[in-house]
C-alpha cells in the first residue's frame, strides 16, 4: 500500500500560487465562451493554464513558467513544437502554392494519400477528412451504407469524438452501467436520447467470450465494430482477443473499425494495425498525421470506401465533402512528420525514450510503495495506481484517481506538464535532460505527499 495521501490543500494552493495570471485569464475567459474553454478536455480543476509559447519539448504559460511538456497537444506534436521539418513544410506551401488552401484536387493529396494507404491498408483507398472525430463519422456512415444496417457496435470506455451517434459508453457510471459482461448503452451527453441508445450496443473490452456472445445475437443488425486497439490510447487489447474479433467479424460479415486517432504513428509507424497485424476493414487517423496541423482520414477496403466516389449512382453513394479537406498545409507538414519518423532510428528513439521514462517513474513509485501499472507501447503511456491488472475502463476506474490528479497537478507546480490523469506523449525534442529532470520532480511531487508543508 502506499505511504502517503496527498493533502488537496497544500496541492491546490501550490498550484493556484505559481498561476495567478491563468486564474485572471480564466475569470475573463468565461464571461466569453461556456466554463472559459473551447473544448471540455482543455478544463480542470481548479482552472486549466494558459499557454503562451512553446519550442521543442517545453512549453512556457502566461504567467513565465516553463514546463516539459508531456501533452504535446495530446500527441499531435511527435517531432516537438515547432520542429524544423514542420516550419519548412509551412514554408514550401506558401512559397510553391502561394496559399494555404485552393479547394482543389492537389498532387499533395495523391501523394500523401498512397503513403497513408501504403502504411495502413494496402490495396486500399483514403479520403481526408478535417479532424478525427470527421473521419470517424464518416467510417461509421460508410458501413451503415454498405451493410444496410443501422445499429453501432462499441466497446465500453472507447471514445470516437464528440458525435451524438458514437458518444455513448464512453464514461458510465461504473454502478450504473450493468454486468460487465454485458454493459448497457449509456450516453454521455444530454442530447443523446433513448431512440439512438437503440441503436447502441456496448461490447467489454479485452472479453472474447462475451463479445462473440453479444455479437452472434446482435450481428444481422449491426453495421460495424468501432473501437480504439488500444483502450485511452495505452491499455491494449490483448494479442488473442483482437485477432479473434478480427475473425468473428469477418465470420460475422460486421465491418470492423479501427479508430487509430490516438495511436497512429504512436504505437508503431503503423499504429496498432502493425502492432497486432490485424488488418481491419477501415482504419481512422488523425492529430499526430498533420503533425499539428488539423486533420483526419479514413483509409480502407477499397470496395467501401468505393461508395464515396461522386461518379456513382446517387442512390447508392455516400454523399462526403468538405472544403478544407486535403489541403496543402495539413498535407506537407503530415508528409513532413511521416518521413522524420521514417528516417533511420528517428521513431525508435522516441520509444526508447519513453521506455526509459516509464522505467524511471516505476521506480520512484516502487520506492515509495505505491501500487501500480504503467501502460502504452511505442511514444506514450499512462499510470493507473492500483495493485489490481488494469484491462478495460473499469478495471482503470477502479484505480487511484483522487491521488493520480493531485500528482499531476502537483507535477504541473513543479514545471512537469500533462492534462491532470491523462496519458504522457514524448516526441523527437524530448531529451535525457527532460527524463532526468522529469523523474527528479515526479519523485519530489511523491514526497511532498508524505510532507505536504
Amino acid at each position: 500500500m502506499q505511504t502517503a495521501q496527498f493533502d488537496e490543500r497544500a496541492v491546490i494552493g501550490h498550484f493556484e500560487a505559481r498561476t495567478r495570471e491563468s486564474a485572471e485569464l480564466f475569470r475573463k475567459a468565461v464571461e466569453v465562451t461556456p466554463g472559459g474553454v473551447m473544448a471540455g478536455i482543455k478544463f480542470f480543476e481548479p482552472y486549466p493554464i494558459f499557454m503562451k509559447k512553446a519550442r521543442g519539448s517545453h512549453i512556457w504559460d502566461v504567467d513565465g513558467n516553463e514546463y516539459v511538456d508531456y501533452l504535446l497537444s495530446y500527441g499531435a506534436l511527435v517531432l516537438g513544437h515547432g520542429a524544423e521539418a514542420g516550419r519548412k513544410a509551412i514554408g514550401s506551401v506558401l512559397e510553391s502554392f502561394g496559399t494555404t488552401v485552393m479547394g482543389t484536387p492537389t498532387e499533395l493529396e495523391v501523394e500523401y494519400g498512397a503513403i497513408l494507404r501504403d502504411i495502413y491498408h494496402r490495396g486500399g483507398l483514403v479520403r481526408f477528412t478535417n479532424s478525427g472525430l470527421e473521419a470517424t463519422l464518416l467510417a461509421v456512415r460508410l458501413a451503415r451504407a454498405f451493410t444496410g444496417r443501422r445499429k453501432v457496435a462499441k466497446f465500453e470506455g472507447h471514445y470516437h469524438g464528440a458525435v451524438d451517434r458514437l458518444l455513448f459508453s464512453y464514461s458510465p457510471p461504473l454502478g450504473g452501467a450493468a454486468d460487465v459482461e454485458s454493459p448497457a448503452p449509456i450516453g454521455d451527453s444530454a442530447e443523446i436520447d433513448g431512440a439512438m441508445l437503440q441503436d447502441s450496443l456496448v461490447l467489454p473490452f479485452n472479453d472474447l467470450e462475451s463479445t462473440q456472445r453479444l455479437l452472434t445475437e446482435h450481428a444481422r443488425e449491426l453495421a460495424c465494430v468501432i473501437m480504439e486497439p488500444f483502450e485511452e490510447g495505452v491499455i491494449p487489447g490483448e494479442m488473442g482477443f483482437m485477432r479473434g474479433l478480427r475473425r468473428l467479424t469477418k465470420d460475422l460479415k460486421i465491418p470492423l473499425i479501427y479508430d487509430e486517432v490516438k495511436t497512429g504513428f504512436r504505437v508503431r509507424l503503423g499504429g496498432a494495425t502493425e502492432f497486432y497485424s490485424v488488418t481491419p476493414d477501415l482504419t481512422c487517423l488523425g492529430k499526430i498525421i498533420g503533425g499539428g496541423i488539423p486533420i483526419g482520414a479514413v483509409v480502407g477496403d477499397a470496395g467501401m470506401m468505393g461508395l464515396l466516389d461522386p461518379r456513382g449512382d446517387k442512390r447508392s453513394r455516400v454523399f462526403h465533402s468538405g472544403t478544407f479537406n486535403g489541403n496543402p498545409l495539413s498535407l506537407s507538414v503530415g508528409m513532413a512528420t511521416v518521413e522524420e519518423l521514417s528516417r533511420r532510428g528517428n521513431f525508435d528513439a522516441v520509444r526508447a525514450r519513453t521506455d526509459d521514462l516509464k522505467r524511471k517513474l516505476s521506480a520512484e513509485l516502487s520506492k515509495r510503495q505505491f501500487p501500480h501499472q504503467i501502460l502504452g507501447e511505442g511514444g506514450m503511456f499512462n499510470i493507473y495506481l492500483t495493485d489490481k491488472q488494469v484491462r478495460n475502463y473499469r478495471e482503470a476506474r477502479t484505480s487511484d484517481l483522487r491521488t493520480r490528479r493531485l500528482l499531476d497537478i502537483e507535477l504541473i507546480s513543479r514545471g512537469v506538464y500533462l492534462k491532470p490523469e491523462n496519458r504522457f506523449c514524448l516526441s523527437l525534442s524530448h531529451t535525457a535532460d527532460d527524463t532526468g529532470m522529469t523523474r527528479e520532480k515526479f519523485a519530489e511531487s511523491l514526497d511532498s505527499a508524505a510532507n505536504p508543508n
